[in-house]
């Protein structure tokens, strides 16, 4: 039997289940095509120019056990029958896995100048943003930002790009459009309508039940509105990050894998799933996609492949939700354990802690930590 155990994904659920594997009795393999992790929450600040790029990157290499071979390649292909993969056009075999390569940005077969259309799912998007909004406001008199997509990602890079172009003493528009009939719908009416307050007061205009259908590379089209000049944006959703596996699995709409308590496959007991790339249900529905999430996720994974190798039962994934926030760079809306709502500086303070406390060294935390006490300065923005 092949003893070598693969992991696909160096982020939170990855890196996690390297750590509790330190010590098992198994080769460790390690697929990520990106030799640094990043901090996934704090990218859009970083692409409208708010923090500076190092704070939110650290060497993968650098953070894994001794005895973690790390392959930096892209798995296209997972064979789960087979018990294969393929990076970067190369055949590995396994004899266990775990699948947590993360998610990507989903287009929902939307392809009209793509290369022009900005989405935000890794450093290097944030970056391009970055970069290309400052090229945007200095050559454009009426900024208009065009966000495809209400989700919280939308809205806090939107928000974002609104306050660097005041910075830069532009008055920006900003057009969020959104084929659901209501933003934001897993939030009380209450929390809802008070982020729908905070967006009008900073003069967010909201569509929702529309879609985009039409980009030429400047101008947007909804429908029968048309944007003209626009810096246009995709925060429509995302989808797992690996194009193809094959095999016996359920999926849910994003492309994530359905799992069993221990977050094993159904169909296959020494196949797991964590991170983005699992759907884990629980009381009732499916988690969402957390860093809080798929950090213990993977380190159950991990303690189970281990379980595993060793001929004992495995144990099951418990959840423990210790809250949420979205930031919206002057203003939030939280909660803490199910329980406690938060809003304002208090969510905003929490979140750049927690993106302190999750983070890599202490050079990054420190950052972050002081981020949490004074919260942006109007002025600050940075280009490099």
């Amino acid at each position: 039997m092949n003893s070598k155990t693969i992991i696909i994904g160096g982020g939170f659920a990855g890196r996690q289940a390297c750590r509790a594997l330190r010590n098992a009795h198994t080769e460790i393999v390690l697929f990520d095509p990106c030799s640094s992790v990043v901090m996934l929450p704090a990218l859009p600040d970083l692409a409208g120019g708010w923090l500076a790029e190092k704070l939110l990157y650290y060497p993968l290499k650098k953070l894994l056990p001794a005895n973690v071979r790390y392959i930096q390649k892209a798995v296209s292909s997972i064979d789960l029958d087979a018990r294969t993969l393929t990076a970067d056009g190369e055949l590995f075999a396994f004899g266990n896995l775990l699948i947590a390569a993360g998610s990507v940005t989903d287009f929902h077969g939307f392809d009209q100048h793509r290369e022009k259309v900005y989405h935000l799912d890794s450093l290097e998007t944030a970056l391009r943003i970055r970069a290309d909004f400052g090229a945007y406001l200095l050559k454009t008199e009426q900024p208009h930002v065009v966000m495809a997509g209400g989700g919280y990602t939308g809205l806090e890079l939107a928000l974002s790009l609104y306050y660097r172009a005041q910075t830069a003493g532009k008055s920006c528009r900003v057009t969020v459009v959104d084929p659901a009939p209501d933003i934001l719908p897993f939030l009380p009416e209450a929390k809802r309508q008070y982020i729908k307050r905070f967006l009008a007061r900073t003069g967010v205009t909201v569509f929702s039940g529309l879609r985009v259908t039409g980009f030429d590379g400047k101008n947007v089209t909804a429908a029968e509105k048309k944007f003209e000049n626009v810096f246009f944006c995709w925060a429509g959703g995302s989808t797992f990050a690996v194009p193809e596996v094959k095999g016996a699995v359920k999926r849910t709409r994003d492309g994530r894998l359905k799992v069993n308590s221990d977050l094993s496959l159904p169909e296959y007991p020494d196949i797991f799933a964590a991170g983005d790339a699992a759907a884990f249900e629980h009381n009732g529905q499916i988690l969402r996609k957390a860093i809080n999430f798929a950090w213990y996720e993977g380190k159950c994974a991990g303690k189970n492949i281990a379980h595993r190798l060793c001929g004992e039962k495995t144990k099951p994934f418990r959840p423990f939700d210790a809250g949420w926030v979205i930031p919206l760079h002057t203003d939030s809306v939280g909660q803490l354990f199910s329980l406690l709502w938060i809003k304002g500086n208090t969510g905003l303070r929490l979140h750049y802690f927690m993106c302190g406390f999750r983070n890599y060294c202490f050079t990054n935390f420190a950052g972050f930590a002081r981020l949490a006490a004074k919260l942006f300065k109007k002025e600050a923005h940075h280009d490099d």
